[in-house]
């Protein structure tokens, strides 16, 4: 009996995520359309407007392609096939394509992700299927009434996960418990699914930033540039500061994809955290001379992690500091063992700070508080995510105390093995 139910919870879980992970699909190569039409809407109007002054709506457009992307032409003719002008394309396909791949991984990459881990959590939510299965027996020895199970039967083919005011309601007592597990199990589902939508959604919309940067860049060169060697320069300039970042930003978003599809493996072997937070000290001396770094070497501080990931961990953290803190100032370093000998490090600033609300949501992906959200110094927003995720990884947690216009301070703290994780998750 166990063994079929096992079977019926897992097939169920298969055909919804496969359902919604043909939605995400779907729903992303609408949006890729649509921003393909918007882009050649923006392209024609404005080459119309360069060469007859107006949109024109009586003419043919069409984009030709011989030998090559480099030689990609729009081209514009009459109803009677006369050629009224054409347009080198070549020059702008590299970043466009270099755009559209990096937003097309992406997406694929969540729609992967949705696909291939989705059955697992999904069977997991379905748990409450047991309190279905023992109400059932419960009511096998009721009165059978046929039309109140088709009436339950064809309430529950009505609920979607994407609608999320939808729950089910049968309006029997003595099916309160079918209903109560199936709306648990629903809004369990519902909440996986807002993530992942919302995962795609900021990774597009974050791209698109970069992307608009570099044709807007192309566009001026295309008209100015080839005479003008000031444009010319920071058109480059610009072009080059976008692509790193856009790199950067693709380069944390799979970090975090492999990270939550467990694949991002860890190489853990015995440490001392007072020598990789001594050598994250040396380097940040080296690179960053506007700012003065101390360092506190306390209590040896021995555990087993992965030396990269940790140093990783610390560089984000320092790196975050240096961003909001005046040339000039102090960012302090500290390592030891923090209450009941556990290995710690901590890095505090006199930078900005943060509000209340900023710190509650400082891990969170894309976050980023209002006072730097529109500043250069703004970021990708995944640093401190990723940081989070390697520090859990190594059974830690973090003490964040900050307060606005005094400073941060990020106690990073790693459990002792003995510890349990329950016991400490909320200390």
């Amino acid at each position: 009996m166990k063994t079929e139910e096992n079977k019926r919870v897992t097939s169920i879980a298969r055909r919804i995520n496969l359902r919604t992970s043909i939605q995400l699909l779907l729903h992303d190569i609408l949006m890729d359309l649509f921003l393909f039409a918007v882009i050649f809407i923006v392209i024609s109007y404005c080459f119309d407007v360069q060469e007859f002054g107006r949109m024109r709506f009586d003419i043919y457009r069409s984009i030709q392609m011989n030998d090559g992307l480099e030689h990609v032409v729009y081209c514009t003719s009459d109803p009677e096939g006369g050629i009224l002008y054409t347009v080198s394309l070549g020059v702008w396909m590299k970043p466009i394509l270099t755009g559209g791949a990096a937003v097309f991984v992406i997406q694929l990459l969540g729609v992967l992700k949705k696909l291939m881990g989705g059955t697992g959590k999904i069977r997991r939510d379905l748990r409450p299927i047991r309190e279905i299965a023992q109400k059932a027996q419960e009511l096998s020895k009721l009165t059978y009434d046929e039309s109140r199970y088709h009436d339950l039967e064809d309430a529950i083919s009505s609920l979607k996960v994407e609608k999320p005011e939808v729950h089910l309601e049968v309006q029997d007592k003595e099916l309160q418990g079918i209903e109560r597990a199936v709306n648990e199990l629903l809004d369990r589902m519902r909440a996986s699914y807002r993530g992942q939508v919302q995962f795609v959604s900021d990774a597009s919309h974050e791209l698109r930033t970069p992307i608009a940067v570099i044709q807007g860049y192309v566009n001026m060169l295309d008209r100015w540039g080839k005479e003008d060697e000031a444009i010319l320069t920071e058109s480059i300039e610009a072009i080059k500061n976008e692509s790193s970042h856009m790199q950067k930003l693709v380069e944390q978003l799979l970090f975090l994809a492999r990270g939550d599809s467990n694949r991002q493996k860890l190489d853990k072997k015995p440490i001392l955290l007072n020598d990789i937070l001594r050598e994250v000290y040396e380097e940040s001396i080296m690179i960053d001379a506007r700012h003065n770094y101390t360092f506190e070497n306390g209590q040896n501080a021995e555990m087993s992690a992965d030396a990269d990931m940790i140093k990783q961990s610390a560089r984000i953290l320092i790196d975050n500091a240096a961003k909001y803190t005046l040339e000039g100032e102090e960012i302090r370093i500290r390592v030891g063992l923090w209450e009941n000998k556990e290995p710690y490090y901590s890095i505090q600033d006199n930078g900005i700070g943060m509000s209340r609300e900023d710190v509650e949501h400082v891990f969170d992906r894309f976050y980023r508080a209002d006072a730097v959200r529109n500043s250069k110094t703004g970021g990708t927003g995944l640093g401190l995510a990723i940081a989070k995720w390697i520090v859990e990884q190594h059974d830690g947690y973090y003490n964040v105390v900050s307060r606005e216009e005094i400073g941060t301070r990020f106690n990073v703290i790693f459990r002792k093995q003995e510890d349990s994780y329950e016991t400490r998750k909320f200390r």
